[in-house]
């Protein structure tokens, strides 16, 4: 299945989520993952409306760099 390929393949954690009854409930879910794995550097990347029952996929990766540039 395409979750077990993506956890073997990327060792990618993946979610199911119910965008067709609860969209806004997810995007607080993926914002509130995001600003946790940023250290709060990035909050609400998803804006209200922006996912609606037509949503089927939502990717979302992260990444925080904390160092000085030489």
């Amino acid at each position: 299945s395409f979750i077990e390929s993506s956890q073997k393949s990327y060792h990618a954690g993946l979610e199911q989520m119910d965008f067709v009854h609860a969209w806004e409930d997810a995007r607080k879910q993926i914002n509130g993952w995001v600003e946790e794995r940023t250290e709060g550097k990035i909050q609400n990347l998803l804006a209200e409306g922006i996912l609606n029952s037509l949503t089927r996929l939502v990717l979302v990766n992260a990444i925080y760099f904390k160092g000085s540039w030489e």
